[in-house]
This record gives structure tokens, C-alpha cells and sequence, in this order.
């Protein structure tokens, strides 16, 4: 677990799993801190309560019940940076507060962000559920594919770009479990429609 980053490390050199705790805030130092952390495979970085996450395309076996119990109420920043760790941090402070949370996941095409949205969905759900299987979770992420054939397009950087801006809400009840949830998206790049870049479709 020390070796994956998921628990303390021993000081050294290592840049921290904070950018704020960094003695020399410049571009350049944020920059190699990020390249060593992701050269590490720690590919979750915080900027305060901000989540930086550098898409590694290829998946890592950081995702799996070992690290959603892992992340069980957990403060943020306590254990090394993580979705879950965010998906954590909105979803008890939804159960304390009784208010509704939000998290924005933005980025350039080919970034991450619909994979990331699973991994959240993912560990909301497995919160909810506290461990019992449901179909809610496979039912919500399901919906995804089969709207993103209608809206997906090849890009310079990704070939199966999703060219929908996407709002998902996670109803709740008050017990804490997954009521259902609502998708809405609409198109944001209308320019397409009109005008192909070279090597796009």
C-alpha cells in the first residue's frame, strides 16, 4: 500500500500529494511535481479540496472494494489523493448537513472526464449500498454508452470523444441510499456541425 502511494510515505524528496504544500509555487514546480507523482503511477494530485488527475490511459488497480472501503469517511487529504476520496468528502457531508453537493469534473478532450465520472458514480453507489450489490449503479452508468453513440466523434486527441456536455444528478433518500438519478446532456460544440477539422470525424 506504501509503494502504491494509498498510505503515508516516509519523508523524503518526494513532491507532496498537495501542490499548496509546495515550498516554491511557480509553474515549473508544479509542473515536475506532477510529472514525478505521474511517472510514480500516482496519477491524483490535490490542489487544496481541488482533485488534479492526469489521465494514464491505461488502468491501474486502484479502483477495486479494497479501496472504496479504504476511503470510508475519510477526511480529505488524510490518505493519498483519490476520486473516491472526493466522491467520500461530498457524500457524508450530504449525510451530516442534509445538503446537496457538486462535483465538477472538467478538462480537455481525451482527459478522463467520462471515465471519471464512472469511478464517482461507482463509489457513490457502493457508499449507498454500504457493500450489497444493486443494478442502480449499472443502471445509471449504462445510460451513458447508448447516448454517447448518438454524440461521440474521432478528435485529434481522442478517438472516441463524447461531444455532450453532461449533468447527472444522484437522488438520495434520507437513509443515504440511491434513489435514482437524472441525466440530462446537451451538445456543446455546435461548430461541428458545420466545420470538420482535419483528421476528426
Amino acid at each position: 500500500m506504501v509503494e502504491r502511494g494509498f498510505l503515508p510515505q516516509p519523508a523524503g524528496n518526494d513532491p507532496p500529494s498537495d501542490l499548496c504544500a509546495l515550498p516554491e509555487l511557480t509553474e515549473r514546480a508544479l509542473l515536475e511535481s506532477l510529472r514525478t507523482r505521474f511517472r510514480q503511477e500516482k496519477i491524483y494530485t490535490y490542489v487544496g479540496s481541488i482533485l488534479i488527475v492526469i489521465n494514464p490511459f491505461q488502468f491501474l488497480p486502484i479502483y477495486n472494494p479494497k479501496y472504496v472501503k479504504l476511503y470510508d469517511n475519510h477526511t480529505l487529504g488524510k490518505l493519498e489523493p483519490h476520486i473516491y476520496a472526493v466522491a467520500d468528502v461530498a457524500y457524508h457531508a450530504m449525510l451530516q448537513r442534509r445538503k446537496n453537493q457538486c462535483i465538477v469534473i472538467s478538462g480537455e478532450s481525451g482527459s478522463g472526464k467520462t471515465q471519471s465520472t464512472n469511478f464517482l458514480i461507482h463509489h457513490l453507489t457502493a457508499l449507498s449500498q454500504k457493500g450489497f450489490a444493486s443494478g442502480v449503479e449499472q443502471i445509471i452508468l449504462g445510460a451513458g454508452p447508448v447516448l454517447e453513440a448518438f454524440g461521440n466523434a474521432k478528435t485529434a486527441h481522442n478517438n472516441n470523444s463524447s461531444r455532450f456536455g453532461k449533468f447527472i444528478q444522484v437522488n438520495y433518500q434520507e437513509s443515504g441510499t440511491v434513489r435514482g438519478a437524472y441525466v440530462e446532456k446537451y451538445l456543446l460544440e455546435k461548430s461541428r456541425l458545420v466545420y470538420q477539422e482535419h483528421n476528426e470525424r
